[in-house]
């Protein structure tokens, strides 16, 4: 406010406050109206949605590839032991043990060996049977010898086990094998599957061996499998 004193008269000019221009600033204003929250909330409903079903899409992801990597390294175990036991089987150094093939089937076998060499193959770990066997709903490769007399899980939810036995002429043996003296080599297939199932899959594969015969499936279930195969020389067979 200012006095002013012209002609003797007292004349008081006011400006206006800041905080009438405040006050007058916020009364021209607009604000929101309810369709513009309304729009709002929609849309980061539909954010918060996207952002959460990408979650769980990489959760599901990941949760997939961790299974797959353990069925992995588990086939490896069971393939390893496989193919360990069959490359001895027949091992004698002292010629008096007999050991060789015992039998010899299309999904499981039993074979001997003189490990310690002592003239006889039936110490532990020197009579060896494989083969699938049901445990609780769980099917799993057994691994049995006349210590244990039952079946040692090597690997479980184990769905074929498929064995290809080789004569001295690369051509494939009748099973059972009647003359077990004839194997050479020996094809191993195991198909094994994921723990769980995953909803969104579905296993429609078919699954065969190294000559092309089917062994499994197709399953049309939502279990993820895996196929290894191999071939083993059994190097002591094979210089009888």
């Amino acid at each position: 406010m200012r006095h002013n004193l012209c002609s003797g008269k007292l004349v008081i000019n006011k400006r206006p406050s800041r905080d009438n221009d405040f006050q007058f600033q916020r009364a021209g204003a607009s604000g929101f109206t309810l369709v513009e929250l309304l729009l709002a909330v929609v849309l980061a409903g539909i954010v918060t949605a996207g952002i959460y079903s990408l979650y769980r899409s990489q959760q599901k992801s990941y949760a997939a590839q961790e299974e797959l990597s353990q069925l992995q390294a588990k086939m490896r175990t069971a393939l390893y032991f496989l193919e360990r036991d069959i490359s001895m089987a027949g091992c004698d150094p002292t010629g008096q043990a007999n050991a060789g093939i015992v039998f010899a089937m299309d999904n499981s076998i039993r074979m001997t060996m003189d490990r310690d060499a002592d003239g006889d193959a039936t110490e532990y770990d020197e009579d060896i049977t494989y083969s699938l066997y049901n445990s609780s709903g769980v099917i799993k490769l057994g691994r049995k010898t006349p210590a244990t007399a039952t079946n040692q899980p090597v690997a479980e939810y184990i769905d074929a086990l498929d064995f290809v036995y080789l004569g001295p002429d690369g051509s494939p043996l009748a099973t059972p094998v009647s003359d077990p003296k004839k194997i050479k080599s020996v094809q191993i297939t195991i198909v094994g599957r994921t723990a769980r199932a995953d909803p969104g899959y579905r296993d429609t594969h078919v699954y065969k061996n190294q000559q092309g015969d089917v062994i499994l499936g197709p399953m049309n279930d939502g279990y993820r499998r895996m196929l290894l195969s191999t071939e083993v020389l059994c190097r002591n067979l094979a210089l009888k």
